[in-house]
């Protein structure tokens, strides 16, 4: 009976102390704030090429350019509102892309020459938006989606044969975004990030060759100076990273 009363005292303390030591901690702790570093992917891209020509046909025609990588960090902050698990966030990301696969046709009156040319262009875009946890999240793992709002930067460059265009102006342009994303805890404050956007990020360009003629096969075409165009770049942006909550 003695033997008995001991166990039966100690057995409490026993399962205290153990709580004590395995405290439940959940996932995304108790933290407000998370940082995240990602690489992108953009599917695709298209340059209008005449925005200000008077001739609707050129103005609204495009190329169809290569989507690429980049890479971005995006900053969030949880302001703990009752039953609502929304965030609020701001990012930044770069992209930089070359197509050289690119084909340009010159004319004249006489004679038609079809040559290789290459598109590079960059962009950064600031963005700022909401982020909301679906109810059907976990403490581990999270789905969740959202949207906002962003401003782009950006830059091309067009290389014809050994002629390069240099930069006269740039304007930055705005658009809205959608998003959907999950998310997977790996340790208490770790987790990681992979996310859908979908936008129509644009910026204009107005660009001149330093020539304007060329000669190509020994017939002399004209080059078009300046050249007025917009870049948009509108392919699914994928995006996968590691966040870390704090």
């Amino acid at each position: 009976m003695i033997i008995m009363g001991s166990i039966y005292i100690l057995n409490p303390y026993f399962l205290y102390s153990q709580q004590s030591r395995d405290e439940y901690k959940p996932f995304n702790g108790s933290g407000r704030f998370t940082l995240q570093v990602y690489a992108t992917y953009v599917s695709a891209a298209e340059l209008q090429n005449n925005i200000k020509s008077s001739i609707s046909y050129l103005r609204d025609a495009s190329i169809e350019l290569k989507g690429g990588y980049g890479y971005g960090a995006e900053l969030t902050y949880n302001p703990n509102i009752s039953n609502f698990d929304v965030m609020f966030y701001v990012s930044s990301e770069y992209l930089k892309v070359k197509d050289d696969e690119l084909l340009l046709r010159f004319e004249n009156d006489s004679a038609t020459n079809v040559v290789r040319f290459t598109e590079e262009y960059n962009m950064i875009p600031l963005e700022a938006g909401l982020k909301w946890n679906l109810p059907v999240s976990t403490e581990r793992f999270r789905i969740f989606i959202g949207g906002g709002a962003g401003i782009y930067f950006g830059n091309r460059t067009r290389s014809v044969g050994q002629f390069t265009t240099s930069p006269i102006s740039r304007k930055a342009g705005l658009s809205m975004n959608v998003l959907a994303g999950l998310e997977y805890f790996i340790e208490r404050n770790l987790s990681l990030d992979f996310e859908f956007k979908f936008r129509e990020a644009s910026f204009e360009s107005q660009d001149r060759f330093d020539v304007n003629y060329i000669t190509i096969n020994g017939n002399i075409y004209n080059m078009d100076n300046p050249v007025y165009s917009r870049l948009l770049i509108d392919g699914t942006r994928l995006s996968a990273g590691i966040k870390y909550h704090f």
